[in-house]
């Protein structure tokens, strides 16, 4: 009976060996879901979000502008350009002009880290947002097809044989 309790002593655990190798396995097992997971280019995606959501929300409020009062921001206020980004003085007025009418919320206009990178371009009845993707699976996007100045180009990496990476997005 005492060498039975002896050997069940001595056999109840794992040793240190079995105990460094499974350490080990899930050592790599979390280094391979690190490098699939990417965390940066999960903040870039976050961040193309954010820009998508920005241009969006302009436009819409343009479109909200226009149905209102049958012109854009920049038609009724001459202090309000048509082009340029959306955290010019120039743009900062339209965005004034959009808010003061109920079209966008104040806080729209407190995003300058993101309203840096949309750029915009209207006409009398349009107006077109655009901003350049960060996060490669956005590049990618069929919609990404156009230039800085909103209009169509070719070779972006959303086209077929395409791998341009400086094209845009744009919300028309």
């Amino acid at each position: 009976m005492r060498n039975y309790l002896k050997s069940l002593r001595r056999s109840a655990g794992f040793t240190l060996i079995e105990l460094l190798v499974v350490i080990g396995i899930l050592g790599v097992l979390a280094a391979a879901l690190i490098a699939t997971i990417d965390p940066f280019e999960q903040i870039k995606k976050a961040n193309d979000a954010n820009k998508k959501n920005v241009a969006v929300e302009f436009l819409n409020g343009n479109i909200r502008y226009y149905t209102t009062h049958n012109s854009m921001p920049w038609g009724d206020n001459a202090s309000c350009a048509s082009t340029g980004t959306l955290s010019d003085v120039s743009a900062v007025n339209c965005l004034t002009t959009l808010v003061t009418d109920g079209e966008l919320k104040a806080a729209f206009t407190t995003a300058t880290n993101v309203l840096q990178h949309v750029v915009y371009f209207g006409a009398a009845n349009e107006v077109t947002a655009c901003f350049l993707p960060e996060s490669k699976s956005q590049q990618r996007d069929p919609n990404t097809k156009y230039n800085s100045s909103g209009q169509l180009t070719t070779g972006c990496a959303g086209q077929s044989g395409g791998t341009a990476t400086n094209c845009y997005w744009c919300s028309l």
